[in-house]
This record gives C-alpha cells, structure tokens and sequence, in this order.
C-alpha cells in the first residue's frame, strides 16, 4: 500500500515500454488503478503491449523519444485523451556497446539523442501540464555508469552523466513556481534484462519500488533528489566538503 497519495486514476506516462522495466512499470502501475500511457518505439512492441494489457486504462503510442516532433505530437494525444500527466518515467534508453574508436559520429549522437534528447523531449511536453494543474513528478532514469565506465560503453556512461546534470537543472528551472512539480533521478539497480545480458535482479521489484517512491511511501527529502534502487541516495562527503558546504549555505 501507497503512504503519502492514492496513485489510482493517476495518469502515468511510461517511455520504453516494451520490455524490461518498462513493460514491468507499465503493469505495476497499472495493477495500482492508474491510467498507463505506454510509449514505444517500434510496431512490433506496440502490438504487444496492446494484447498484453488490454484495458480501458491502458493505451501505447509509437514515437521516437529522440525525434522532439514526435515526442510533442505524442504527448499532445496523451494529454488531449487524459487532460494531464501526473507521473513521467523517462526509461527510454539504448546501449550501443561500441569501443570508442570505433563507434561513427552518428553512432554517437543517436545514443545521445535518445538516452539524453528524449529525456529532454519529454520533459518539455509534460511540465507545462504539471504545472498548469499543480502537480507532477518525473523520474529520468540514471545509472552510476557515468562514474566508473567499463569498456564499449561511451555514449551510454556520458548520457547517463548528462541525465545526472539535466535533472537537476530542470529542477533548478522550476523551483521558483511554487508548484507541486518535482524531477527527480532514479537508479533502478542492476536488472536482469537485455541491457544487463539477463544478469541482476528481476524488473518487477525495482518498478515495485517505483511504485512506493511515486506514492511517496518512499520518501524525498528533497524537491530534487536521486533514489538508489529503494533509498534516497546522498553521495559520501568529505570533512572539507561538508564545512564548505555549511559556510556556503549549499544544500
């Protein structure tokens, strides 16, 4: 059960739903009684979705999150069929796997279009809503990956730094419009889904803590913050920071 709010008839638009995580948040969140928009970027796994979750609570789009065109038209039917967003889960992501050298310019820039423009796009069609109605929360999908890359995994750990940085920058842009209107980061943990070679723990129980972290059972202390799997995470501080921090009045 949800703490804070009652996340039912709640409508929760989810990128990236067609396996994975997102299709295990597409059906935690709709056995929560919430209006799921499932977004995808392929036919193949809209008409999964469709045979899998049919519901008059449930509907799936096709759109590139990269292409921002797309992305707009999209979000203008979700909120056009539901009049709001309350919840956005920017999930869409790829992982190229490419050794640097290797990767061509536009290897490179498609990752970033999609991992960090489509977190981006979709930010930018929802938050006029979430603000207009004085409610909202988006949840970007970050990774540590940015802080200790392996190899063949450029574009991936740069993006996911550029999520880390753009999260907290909306948030920034934001703060002054005395809304309820949060933008947080949230690390789901190592799953077992393809982009892990099906290694990790299993999807459900990370969108099982999505579910708690959006009803607030899970809670922030922060309008901005990153959660770790199911914790709010606070990176280690050393002495020096920490006074600095004080003396400065940083949060």
């Amino acid at each position: 059960m949800c703490a804070d709010r009652s996340l039912e008839n709640m409508v929760v638009a989810i990128t990236g739903a067609g396996g994975g995580l997102g299709k295990a948040l597409v059906k935690r969140f709709a056995a929560e009684g919430c209006y799921v928009a499932s977004i995808v970027r392929s036919s193949e796994s809209y008409e999964e979705l469709r045979e899998e979750f049919g519901s008059d609570k449930f509907s799936a789009y096709i759109a590139d999150v990269a292409d921002p065109e797309q992305t707009s038209n999209v979000f203008a039917e979700i909120i056009g069929k539901n009049g709001k967003v309350d919840i956005l889960f920017n999930n869409a992501a790829v992982y190229p796997r490419i050794n640097f050298l290797d990767e061509t310019a536009q290897e490179w820039l498609d990752a970033i279009a999609t991992n960090l423009g489509g977190v981006s796009n979709c930010s930018k069609s929802v938050l006029p809503v979430m603000i207009n109605n004085g409610f909202g929360r988006i949840y970007n999908l970050g990774s540590f990956a940015d802080l200790d890359p392996i190899a063949n995994s450029a574009a991936y750990s740069c993006s996911k730094g550029g999520v880390h940085g753009l999260t907290k920058a909306i948030a920034a842009d934001i703060a002054e419009l005395n809304v309820d209107v949060e933008v947080h980061e949230w690390n789901p943990g190592h799953m077992n889904t393809r982009m892990s070679d099906y290694t990790g723990i299993d999807p459900d129980i990370s969108a099982q803590w999505a579910v708690e972290i959006a009803c607030g059972k899970i809670k922030a202390t922060k309008s901005s913050t990153l959660f770790c799997e199911n914790i709010e995470w606070h990176p280690p501080q050393s002495l020096k920071q920490r006074l600095k921090n004080k003396l400065l009045f940083w949060k």
